[in-house]
């Protein structure tokens, strides 16, 4: 068997506790690669669709553009990140309890903070570069920029752009070491056990996941200020740590407790029906605004869509993808390199292509393989053979023989 992949949701990662240190045998969980790594391909897809949608203005958008790609970016937003988050939880629990807080917390800042930092200074900062001399046409030297322009930019918050992601990981995982040193002193109580054991059963549990959306519009309302928008130069954002919260709550507790995992591996009947329902509501209710009955049903609605969305995503993966695949093994690898690159070559692509004559759909076919094809060639040939960049950008030290 394996030794079993620690997550950060965006690509697995092995502990080496210190020599001695036990730890329980936990199995793979295959099907776990296979739904890392299409999730993160979906992002590139996502990204990909925003250029062409008829609904969205994205940093980059095709004057011509067709609803298909609002409703594939619609579909895939839905249950993309939460169930990310759920993976993070799942592993992030399991490695709690396998190596323990200090060597959880050593990797982790480690896995995230290093590939956060180096994406973001040279990544991304070339990425604005090119958005502030290219595509807003104010063009300047690069000292220039780096002198007047990035610091404005910085302050702003506008520098984090997709590493959003590895930001409020880092929160979460401060939320689950929080929760794993409570668990180990609080006694079970009967009357909990109980109340948990009916939201478990059918996964009723999932009903309650949209208020965290409802809380977050509400706060909204009384608090604009704070809770729109990122705070501390964009290293916190309140509606992402509110409205994401629930899935990592549930990652963490899917692992620590059997019975719900076997509840999670099955879709409910009444999912289907009320999934139907969410939709139904979030059509007819879609220009509902302010604090009323019908906002607060789109809003309910359409954090359901997402709850549901995410266990049938989950359950699908489990059901038919449960197996060892040196593919999805490759590819689950190479996500973290995916995802820190895949922004800026997709908006410099979409950005070469805004004059060509050819079709839509071939435009998007054309953004999404140079963008694939651009990431893994620099996993491939540069992160897996160069240490320092397999260090700067997934954060993995070479182990001394």
């Amino acid at each position: 068997m394996n030794p079993p992949s620690v997550l950060t949701a965006v690509e697995p990662v092995e502990l080496h506790p210190p020599s001695g240190s036990p730890g329980p045998s936990i199995p793979r969980f295959y099907y776990m690669d296979s739904m890392r790594s299409i999730l993160m391909m979906l992002g590139v897809v996502l990204h990909g669709a925003l250029i062409y949608s008829s609904t969205d203005h994205w940093i980059v958008s095709d004057s011509h553009n067709s609803i298909f790609f609002s409703l594939l970016d619609a579909i895939i937003h839905v249950f993309r990140m939460p169930t990310f988050f759920i993976i993070a939880g799942f592993f992030s629990m399991m490695s709690l309890q396998k190596y323990g807080i200090k060597v959880f917390t050593q990797v982790r800042l480690v896995r995230i903070l290093v590939p956060l930092l180096s994406t973001a200074l040279i990544v991304n900062t070339l990425e604005l570069y090119f958005r502030t001399t290219i595509l807003q046409q104010n063009p300047m030297t690069f000292t220039r920029f780096l002198t007047q322009v990035l610091p404005q930019i910085w302050l702003s918050g506008q520098w984090v752009s997709h590493l959003w992601f590895l930001l409020t990981l880092l929160q979460f995982f401060a939320v689950g070491i929080g929760l794993y040193l409570l668990g180990r002193r609080l006694p079970n109580v009967h009357i909990a056990s109980r109340l948990v054991a009916g939201l478990r059963k059918n996964c009723y549990f999932l009903l309650l996941i949209p208020c965290a959306e409802l809380l977050w519009s509400a706060a909204a309302k009384v608090a604009p200020d704070l809770f729109h928008g990122s705070l501390c130069c964009g290293l916190f954002n309140l509606e992402d740590f509110m409205v994401f919260l629930p899935y990592f709550l549930l990652g963490l507790w899917l692992f620590r407790d059997q019975a719900l995992q076997d509840e999670f591996h099955r879709i409910a009947r009444w999912e289907w029906g009320m999934l139907l329902l969410a939709v139904i509501t979030q059509h007819v209710e879609a220009n509902a605004h302010g604090f009323n009955t019908e906002s607060l049903l789109r809003i309910y609605s359409f954090g359901l869509i997402c709850a549901l969305s995410s266990h049938i995503c989950y359950v699908l993966f489990y059901q038919f993808m449960n197996r060892d695949s040196r593919v999805f093994r490759y590819l689950s690898d190479a996500s973290y390199s995916i995802y820190l690159f895949h922004h800026i070559c997709v908006v410099i692509f979409g950005y070469l292509l805004l004059n060509s004559n050819i079709a839509i759909g071939y435009k998007f076919l054309t953004v999404e393989i140079a963008t694939f094809a651009v990431t893994l060639s620099l996993h491939h040939f540069l992160i897996l053979r160069i240490p320092m960049l397999r260090f700067l950008f997934n954060g993995k030290r070479i182990a001394r023989s």
